[in-house]
């Protein structure tokens, strides 16, 4: 039987890792949420075997229900010394790409978005990922796709790099050490969301994304770091 946990005894959600008997379930709530993309760049519609390969790893595929039906799901991959190691991307140590997870694509229902329930999929699997030992976490989101960059800041995730990645996308990798969290920066700036090239900027500068803020046009990534640039 599958291990279930329930998120809200008031809601009727519930997690719990998934398998083969789901793949039917997954691929078509993936269905759903690409017809109702505003943007098709931001989420990349996987195929079949992506989801068959993963539901053999253990502990990879996580869902989100309600009432029996699946509303979500998230995804784990554990890339190792593999070229597509994020961990790469944000300057890892080599002996550590063994210590790498990655997580994502992460969606939900259309209907059942804004209740909070992104952060509470992705924290359930981080916790996972952290009991099987692993230290570093790294995703990719596409950077104008402010509810997910929220989703992941709010869970501790920083913005490392902005660059071209899988699929010819533009991508922030962000990135979470589980075993340090995240501490306010002493100095930052903040970046307006579309300015890409001056994010890039920054970040070759060394600063880091670790907020993004609303503001009257869409939203702007704050970037900070620890020591003054003289």
């Amino acid at each position: 039987m599958a291990d279930v946990t329930k998120i809200d005894d008031n809601s009727g959600y519930d997690i719990q890792v998934l398998n083969e008997s789901h793949l039917a379930q997954i691929l078509y709530l993936q269905e759903i949420i690409v017809k109702n993309l505003s943007d098709p760049t931001i989420y990349f519609a996987e195929p079949t075997q992506f989801f068959h390969k993963q539901i053999a790893i253990e502990k990879s595929v996580i869902g989100l229900f309600q009432k029996k039906q699946l509303v979500g799901f998230h995804i784990a991959s554990f890339p190792d010394l593999n070229e597509e190691n994020l961990g790469i991307d944000i300057g890892i140590i080599q002996e550590e790409y063994l210590q790498v997870a990655q997580v994502g694509p992460l969606a939900v229902h259309p209907d059942h978005r804004k209740r909070g329930l992104f952060s509470k999929l992705l924290a359930k699997h981080l916790q996972m990922i952290k009991e099987m030992g692993y230290k570093h976490v790294c995703a990719t989101v596409a950077p104008d796709n402010y509810p997910s960059i929220k989703g992941f800041i709010d869970n501790g995730f920083a913005i490392r790099q902005l660059k071209i990645k899988f699929n010819n996308l533009l991508r922030y990798v962000m990135y979470l050490d589980l075993e340090n969290c995240l501490k306010q920066p002493q100095y930052s700036v903040r970046v307006l969301g579309t300015d890409t090239e001056s994010q890039k900027f920054m970040i070759s500068l060394g600063f880091y994304g670790y907020d993004a803020l609303k503001n009257e046009n869409g939203f702007d990534i704050v970037f900070g770091r620890d020591e003054m640039i003289v």
